[in-house]
């Protein structure tokens, strides 16, 4: 039955005809690839600019433009607006596998990989109009990942990453409503997924009753330590994670998207301005590195990870770009040596940039623009 609808439903696309109608979908609804391609779209090449949204409801973190209807995901007008659209961005994928010639479908996807993803990790694959990558190596990992032709694999960059560059650090802190005068470092720690609960619905690795990924994480006690350090861990579990309980502190803030958007923000922005990264095997830690400052590798986990879920390198840990921690109290230490100004990973990482990233100007929006927009 799938099989008969997908067919049904790319004959509906192959023979319909489309109108100068840009459609933008993707997880979560205002991505920050999807929000920097939306802010530099040439709005006088579209008559329409269509956002598929989880929820009608959620306020767009931008200015509305003009030009833009939002749409309910898996709604009627989502799918008929899915089909008689010229110009397609997706981080997730559209309606069917394999694009037909009269429409126009990138596929920005939402990081490049450490973790294998696509073919690579035994599912299916995508035919579209192009595919994004960052380098020569992520053109070849992604093209074979997709099953997508090199030549239409483009390095141009990950759009989401341009945001990462702050013009402006003390509005947007403000923004946030966050007094950095208060801290003398603050941090991200952005873990992946174990379990998801969003999408593909999958269990890697170890799964664990906090936010931290670390089994029996002492949380008053990592309070006290950012306390005595004057630090703001900025903790973003990951959107496709299963919810758990746990109260904001002084010294450590939970957010999620809607506390973003509720400020006007994306993630990207306010990565940005963080002194340092915790991650464990994240695509963010790819992104990150265009930064050129530290990064805490806290993978407790990693042995039982690869177990369940195929890794794109091998070893993994070569190509993790920052010191690596498997426990509470190395995972202090390095902390505290980011505190201090030190960064041991160094070398490392500028040499994993050069394999990760072609170009390094904060500029992929405009080089994915010039390429579909001339197509």
């Amino acid at each position: 039955m799938k099989s008969f609808l997908k067919n049904l439903v790319s004959l509906l696309i192959r023979v319909t005809p489309k109108r100068r109608y840009c459609y933008l979908k993707a997880m979560p609804s205002f991505e920050d690839s999807m929000v920097v391609i939306y802010s530099q779209l040439p709005l006088d090449q579209f008559d329409t600019i269509i956002w598929s949204v989880y929820n009608e409801n959620d306020t767009p973190p931008f200015e509305d433009r003009g030009k833009t209807v939002y749409v309910k995901k898996g709604s009627i007008c989502d799918f008929y607006y899915g089909v008689i659209s010229k110009t397609i961005f997706t981080t997730h994928g559209h309606f069917i596998p394999n694009i037909p010639s009269n429409q126009i479908c990138i596929n920005i996807w939402h990081g490049m990989p450490l973790k294998a993803i696509g073919l690579l990790d035994n599912q299916p694959g995508r035919q579209d109009s192009y595919l994004c990558s960052t380098s020569a190596l992520l053109q070849d990992i992604m093209s074979r990942a997709f099953g997508m032709p090199l030549e239409r694999t483009l390095i141009t960059g990950i759009p989401r990453n341009d945001l990462l560059k702050v013009d402006d650090a003390a509005h947007m802190w403000a923004r946030a409503g966050i007094d950095q005068s208060k801290y003398d470092k603050v941090f991200f720690w952005l873990p992946t997924y174990r379990k998801s609960v969003l999408g593909c619905l999958t269990e890697d690795g170890v799964e664990v009753d906090n936010v931290f990924n670390m089994v029996d994480f002492p949380t008053e006690k990592f309070h006290a330590f950012l306390e005595k350090n004057r630090c703001l861990c900025i903790l973003k579990p990951h959107p496709m994670a299963p919810k758990k309980d746990m109260t904001s502190t002084d010294h450590i803030l939970l957010i999620d998207e809607h506390w973003l958007w509720d400020r006007k923000l994306t993630l990207y922005p306010l990565v940005g301005l963080a002194d340092f990264l915790v991650s464990d095997i994240s695509s963010i830690m790819i992104d990150y590195m265009l930064l050129d400052r530290p990064m805490i590798v806290c993978f407790e986990d990693a042995e039982q990870y690869q177990q369940s879920r195929n890794v794109v390198f091998d070893p993994i840990e070569d190509y993790l770009p920052g010191e690596i921690v498997d426990n509470y109290d190395d995972l202090t230490r390095e902390i505290s040596t980011c505190i201090a100004g030190g960064d041991p990973a160094k070398e490392k990482r500028e040499s994993l940039k050069k394999q990760f990233h072609q170009d390094t100007d904060f500029n992929a929006t405009q080089r994915l623009l010039d390429v579909v927009l001339k197509s």
